[in-house]
């Protein structure tokens, strides 16, 4: 329990949990106003907003994709995005442990 608050509490965890959360918010405004007005599945910010972060944890779910080039495009950078920030986060949380495991010995 103790090694987990120390990561959740951390100034790292948290800069990438603030990063994270921005970047879906963000490329949820950016679909929105690139897709709202020809891409039928897309109707509310909540629809951008469910995409932006199925995309993000690389989910993908289908059930709403960009049909524009510039959508497209956004969708691939988010992907990348979302990749690199699930490794950070994984690496967040191995570093913990084996310092946890390091500092137990």
């Amino acid at each position: 329990d103790r090694i987990i608050w120390k990561l959740i509490t951390s100034v790292p965890f948290i800069t990438l949990t603030v990063l994270g959360n921005s970047t879906v918010f963000v490329f949820a405004t950016i679909i929105y106003y690139l897709e709202k007005d020809v891409n039928p599945k897309i109707v509310s910010f909540m629809d951008a907003l469910w995409w932006s972060f199925s995309t993000t944890s690389t989910v993908g779910y289908g059930d709403i994709v960009p049909i524009t080039v510039f959508g497209r495009l956004v969708g691939i950078l988010l992907m990348l995005i979302g990749v690199a920030i699930f490794a950070i986060y994984t690496a967040l949380f191995a570093r913990a442990i084996i310092d946890d495991e390091h500092y137990m010995e």
